[in-house]
Protein backbone atom coordinates (compact mmCIF):
# COMPACT_ATOMS: atom_id res chain seq x y z
CA UNK A 1 0.00 0.00 0.00
CA UNK A 2 2.80 2.40 0.85
CA UNK A 3 4.73 1.80 -2.37
CA UNK A 4 1.67 2.20 -4.60
CA UNK A 5 0.19 4.98 -2.45
CA UNK A 6 -3.11 3.09 -2.08
CA UNK A 7 -5.26 3.08 1.03
CA UNK A 8 -6.54 -0.02 2.79
CA UNK A 9 -9.85 0.35 0.97
CA UNK A 10 -8.04 -0.51 -2.29
CA UNK A 11 -6.40 -3.76 -1.15
CA UNK A 12 -7.88 -7.23 -0.70
CA UNK A 13 -6.23 -10.39 0.55
CA UNK A 14 -7.67 -13.89 0.42
CA UNK A 15 -6.35 -17.03 2.09
CA UNK A 16 -7.29 -20.59 1.34
CA UNK A 17 -6.01 -23.67 3.13
CA UNK A 18 -4.48 -26.21 0.74
CA UNK A 19 -3.24 -29.67 1.67
CA UNK A 20 0.48 -30.06 0.97
CA UNK A 21 -0.21 -33.02 -1.33
CA UNK A 22 -2.41 -30.74 -3.49
CA UNK A 23 0.00 -27.77 -3.60
CA UNK A 24 1.54 -28.47 -7.02
CA UNK A 25 -1.76 -28.95 -8.87
CA UNK A 26 -3.97 -26.44 -7.07
CA UNK A 27 -1.52 -23.60 -6.44
CA UNK A 28 1.93 -23.91 -7.98
CA UNK A 29 1.00 -24.77 -11.56
CA UNK A 30 -1.95 -22.40 -12.06
CA UNK A 31 -0.91 -19.46 -9.86
CA UNK A 32 2.89 -19.52 -9.89
CA UNK A 33 4.26 -21.50 -12.83
CA UNK A 34 1.67 -20.28 -15.35
CA UNK A 35 1.97 -16.64 -14.22
CA UNK A 36 5.75 -16.50 -13.71
CA UNK A 37 6.15 -13.39 -15.84
CA UNK A 38 3.60 -11.50 -13.71
CA UNK A 39 5.00 -12.37 -10.26
CA UNK A 40 6.53 -9.49 -8.34
CA UNK A 41 7.97 -11.84 -5.71
CA UNK A 42 9.03 -15.22 -7.05
CA UNK A 43 9.32 -18.21 -4.71
CA UNK A 44 12.74 -19.19 -3.42
CA UNK A 45 12.20 -22.86 -4.17
CA UNK A 46 11.95 -25.09 -7.23
CA UNK A 47 9.07 -27.57 -7.37
CA UNK A 48 11.48 -30.17 -8.80
CA UNK A 49 13.37 -30.07 -5.49
CA UNK A 50 10.31 -30.78 -3.35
Amino acid sequence: MAILHYGEESVSIAMEEVQSRDWAEKVYKPDIQNKWDRLYKKPGYDMNDL
